[in-house]
């Protein structure tokens, strides 16, 4: 993202002060002000769109890690449940193991011809082959039990080391989503710094511009852009025309210098034209009153706004269709309504000859 140096803008600002512009040049200054105004704020759009997606990406690397480190915890938990029975295992295995043991020792003991005696007191050869057999499936069972158990043990030492690499792989995507969410988090403290560097630019550019924009005025240089006036809100319904009347909150029969255009409060209210905010203040009882010059004579009001529902500064550069404001009843007012007024060189018109 490009960044702009401040020294033009000060030495343009110090070239007003000190030396009156001509109108050609007033208005050359203003469009360009405007122009740079709006480059500043649409880096600052972006930077904020940029902060946007680093929060929603924190947010989803949070959600992630803790996600990770409660799979983490629940296969420490299962490895400690699976050394538990390795122990119970183990136990069983040393049981098996030493009465098999003990079972060979004995026989050993006994000697050969003590098992040659035994199956030759048989009585008989069946006898003899099955005393044969159950030696032979005696010593075949204690080593099967012990394997058994063995294998037992073997399967659950895979079970613990799948589980303890399971735990490692976890880890280790902890600590990468660690590293990234580090690297967001400067990322959002750098863009934080540029916006707020931005946002001490824009006030000094819009400064700027409103003074520009209010000798481009002043001096009359920029014409307005033709055509008819755009109707300042949604509804067209006139409530009280333009003419004399007789006054419904003072009574007094004067001039209704405007249009009274039907409305909610809340509704909005929209420039007529393209133009530099003249005026955006209080006034009596107009309730808080804005005034844009469109060039070429021609200025609008437009009043009973509340305060709080005012959206832009005098020296502010609007276009036409543009929100300024929301309807209210604030100053000498029945109830909400779109008070709309045009003047030609100062001179009070009747608006329905100027919109469309």
């Amino acid at each position: 993202m490009k960044r702009r140096i401040l020294t033009g803008t000060v030495v343009l600002c110090l070239s007003v002060s000190l030396f009156p512009l001509g109108k050609a040049q007033a208005q050359t200054d203003a469009e360009k002000a405007r122009d740079e105004l709006k480059e500043i704020q649409g880096e600052k759009k972006e930077l904020k769109s940029e902060l946007d997606e680093i929060a929603e990406k924190l947010d989803n690397y949070e959600e992630e890690m803790d996600k990770v480190a409660q799979e983490i915890d629940k296969a420490n938990r299962e490895i400690e449940k699976s050394e538990d029975r390795l122990n119970e295992i183990q136990k069983e295995l040393d049981q098996k193991d030493a009465f098999f043991r003990k079972r060979i020792r004995d026989m050993y003991i006994a000697g050969e011809m003590g098992n040659m005696n035994a199956l030759l007191e048989s009585r008989s050869l069946a006898e003899f082959l099955a005393r044969f057999e159950t030696l032979r499936l005696l010593v075949k069972q204690d080593y099967r039990l012990v394997d058994e158990v063995a294998k037992q043990k073997e399967s659950e030492l895979k079970q613990k080391r799948e589980l303890a690499q399971l735990g490692k792989k976890k880890k280790n995507k902890v600590e990468e989503a660690e590293k990234a969410f580090d690297k967001l988090v400067a990322l959002r403290q750098k863009n934080r710094t540029q916006l707020s560097q931005l946002e001490s630019e824009e006030q000094i550019k819009e400064s700027e511009v409103r003074e520009m924009n209010l000798i481009a005025a002043k001096n009359g240089n920029f014409k307005y852009e033709g055509g008819s006036l755009s109707w300042p809100g949604d509804n067209r319904q006139i409530t009280s025309p333009y003419g004399y009347r007789t006054h419904p909150v003072t009574g007094v029969y004067k001039l209704h210098t405007g249009l009274d255009i039907r409305a909610k409060m809340g509704d909005p209210i929209y420039a007529a034209a393209d133009g530099v905010i003249l005026e955006s203040k209080p006034s009596s009882g107009y309730g808080w009153i804005i005034m844009i010059d469109h060039g070429s004579g021609l200025t609008t009001l437009y009043a009973h706004m509340y305060p709080n529902q005012v959206k832009v500064n005098k020296g502010d550069w609007v276009e036409r269709g543009e929100r300024i404001a929301s309807v209210g009843s604030y100053g000498y007012s029945t109830g909400p309504h779109n008070h709309f007024e045009v003047r030609k060189n100062g001179q009070l018109q009747n608006p329905i000859n100027f919109l469309k």
